[in-house]
């Protein structure tokens, strides 16, 4: 089915959804929303395409209690899931504390907190998928780094599009169209600031050595690396089908 050409972006994730097989008729899909570009992105792609795809939505919303902005993004994006009638469930972590108590890093303590409570809520509300907001930038970042740590072919597949019950329907757009879309749509997603900051490798990785990466040898890297996923993916598909045979 072919949208408007203002809907592009839709369309592209329509299609990735079709291509991959992500989403089946009926499904109750969880999404997981921070209030940011990609969560609302990806909340807002699925509510367009909930009657072509015959779908049930639930939000989740973490807030991580780090920031002073994160009681104002929480009312937002309850705001926005009240204006267009999608189930939302909060849940306040305070993550600092936690991360103490159980000798994690903060970064580690909200990503175990994060997923703990979409499988709660998907759990609680019958949902037999989770989204997530992933994207090509993420893929890419997520392939340099686990390349600098001197990772095989398996770490070279980047983030899968699916694992389980988990789909990222938006991993096949980049940062620059998802921020697009959200303008077009007057979404006005909240920016983390701390996203920003260098004190972590993803980030350093993001605001420092893909930049240069980009200025001093390829400007495309980011689609480097997606292909390199991609061909990366194809491979282990391969050799674990070859060796299913024998």
């Amino acid at each position: 089915m072919k949208m408007r050409k203002e809907n592009d972006l839709q369309q592209k994730v329509l299609t990735t959804i079709q291509k991959h097989n992500l989403i089946q008729e009926g499904d109750k899909i969880v999404i997981g929303v921070s209030g940011g570009p990609d969560s609302m992105c990806l909340l807002n792609c699925l509510f367009c395409l909930k009657e072509i795809l015959k779908i049930e939505l639930v939000v989740c919303h973490i807030n991580h209690m780090l920031r002073e902005e994160a009681e104002e993004e929480t009312e937002y994006v309850q705001a926005f899931c009240e204006t267009i009638g999608v189930p939302c469930f909060t849940k306040y972590a305070d993550v600092t504390k936690m991360s103490q108590e159980q000798k994690l890093g903060t970064e580690e303590m909200g990503r175990k907190v994060r997923y703990g409570f979409f499988e709660e809520v998907a759990k609680q509300t019958g949902a037999n998928k989770i989204a997530t907001a992933h994207n090509s930038n993420d893929n890419a970042e997520t392939v340099l780094m686990n390349l600098l740590r001197g990772s095989g072919i398996s770490g070279l597949k980047g983030i899968e599009i699916k694992v389980k019950q988990y789909i990222r329907p938006i991993l096949e757009c980049d940062r620059i169209e998802i921020e697009t879309y959200c303008t077009e749509k007057e979404l006005s997603p909240r920016i983390d600031k701390t996203n920003l900051e260098n004190d972590y490798t993803r980030n350093k990785i993001r605001n420092q050595l893909i930049p240069y990466l980009q200025k001093e040898f390829n400007p495309n890297i980011i689609q480097g690396l997606n292909r390199l996923s991609e061909l990366a993916t194809e491979e282990e598909e391969y050799f674990k089908e070859i060796v299913s045979r024998t």
